[in-house]
């Protein structure tokens, strides 16, 4: 009724310009005239308005970017000595506006789990940056370390949806490589974040794990080098055959070496809650019974770290065995305020996410890396992008000071698992 009532006063109009055009063309014209000019005038405003909001959730970031990508799954790449921490230059890393991107992608995202808050933390980069894009974004999580057929049928079936681009977690560094290489021969662009992987990808936005056990134990034998004795610590590196777990324990036994620190235990397992308060109360049980631990620090993951928190408490060994994280979680930002734990540092796992976003974004349309990238390793002719974030240490005496909007994500904040 309204669409043919529009129509009737449509016809009318027209008749009356028609019939009336010297009588109505100076009224027409007082009326038309100032609706134009508004219009004309507003267009700055609403451009002004378009733009804020494209610039509303922009973001820069300082990051190391490595001298020679370690995207070529060769592991030596990361202990090359041209990739030493003090050696990689820190450039701004700024991601692609709105305005630059062309088109709506589809990005594929698998996790090994999100079990614990480090995860949660990554998953919120992820669907910050996918939405602020303007991406599609269908995320899945295998469930844990030992999951991986899980990763591998999860990831197939993403593709097949018309997956158009791959961010992934791996849970084994060698383990996925057979996929990652038919999903790459395929013309799919793969961009690795948080876990290595030991093969040919496309770009990579992981801090090395090596640096991260390096970081926890170099701090470690820091604070025991006036000690004449030995000191003794447990050691937690995570999942055995993770490719950051392994990068870690490496990291740890080269900044223990040569000092008189000793690790009395190394106890390898999934990050699972669960699974790592078991490995720290049968640890308590062995080394920890008598009048005195047999050990001073445990060192390990955030999981392994929040664990032993209470378990230090239930056996009243809190003010004997010190706490060192190899990573930031927000159970660990709770009690490093609280002074339990001695020191964590943050990789700022938000920002990997969200640079691996826009990695994949600038692949997906042929656009140059936001670093212009740097030669791989083993000169393979390929030139990629290989960024991490800075280490942020944070012990009790700075965490009031500790900005945490690139590691931990917002207050109450769930996973979500798809944008479109």
């Amino acid at each position: 009724m309204a669409t043919k009532l529009l129509r009737l006063l449509c016809f009318m109009f027209n008749i009356c310009i028609f019939i009336n055009y010297k009588k109505c063309h100076k009224n027409l014209k007082k009326i038309l005239t100032p609706f134009f000019l508004v219009t004309f005038l507003n267009i700055p405003i609403l451009s002004l308005n378009i733009a804020h909001a494209d610039e509303e959730n922009y973001w820069k970031q300082n990051v190391n970017v490595f001298n020679l990508s370690c995207t070529d799954g060769d592991v030596d790449c990361w202990i090359d000595e041209r990739n030493a921490l003090e050696k990689l230059p820190l450039v701004e890393y700024a991601p692609l506006k709105v305005s630059e991107v062309n088109k709506k992608h589809h990005i594929c995202v698998s996790f090994p789990h999100l079990k614990d808050s480090y995860w949660v933390g990554v998953a919120y980069g992820i669907i910050s940056e996918g939405r602020r894009l303007g991406q599609k974004i269908t995320l899945f999580e295998a469930g844990g370390y030992t999951n991986l057929a899980t990763q591998l049928r999860q990831v197939d079936d993403c593709l097949t949806n018309n997956g158009e681009a791959l961010i992934i977690g791996p849970i084994s560094s060698n383990g996925n490589a057979k996929q990652i290489d038919m999903i790459r021969a395929r013309g799919i662009p793969v961009v690795v974040l948080v876990t290595g992987i030991n093969t040919e990808v496309d770009a990579n936005s992981l801090q090395s794990f090596v640096n991260m056990g390096y970081t926890s134990c170099k701090w470690v034998s820091d604070q025991e080098k006036l000690n004449d004795g030995k000191t003794n610590i447990v050691w937690f590196p995570g999942p055995p055959g993770a490719g950051w777990s392994i990068a870690s324990h490496q990291g740890c036994l080269s900044a223990l070496e040569g000092t008189n620190i000793r690790i009395l235990e190394t106890n390898w397992g999934d990050t699972g809650k669960a699974i790592q308060l078991k490995l720290v109360e049968e640890t308590l049980q062995n080394l920890a019974s008598g009048p005195e631990p047999e050990f001073k620090y445990i060192v390990g993951t955030g999981t392994t770290i929040e664990a032993a928190v209470g378990a230090l408490r239930a056996r009243k060994l809190a003010n004997k065995i010190k706490l060192v994280a190899t990573y930031y979680t927000p159970g660990i930002d709770m009690f490093i305020k609280r002074d339990l734990i001695s020191m964590a540092p943050s990789d700022q796992m938000i920002s990997q996410a969200t640079i691996a976003v826009d990695q994949a974004v600038r692949l997906l349309e042929g656009k140059n890396m936001a670093t212009l990238g740097r030669p791989e390793f083993n000169n393979t002719g390929r030139v990629t992008e290989h960024v991490q974030q800075q280490i942020l240490i944070v012990t009790p005496d700075i965490s009031d000071q500790f900005n945490s909007s690139t590691t931990l994500a917002p207050k109450g904040w769930t996973p979500i698992f798809s944008v479109d």
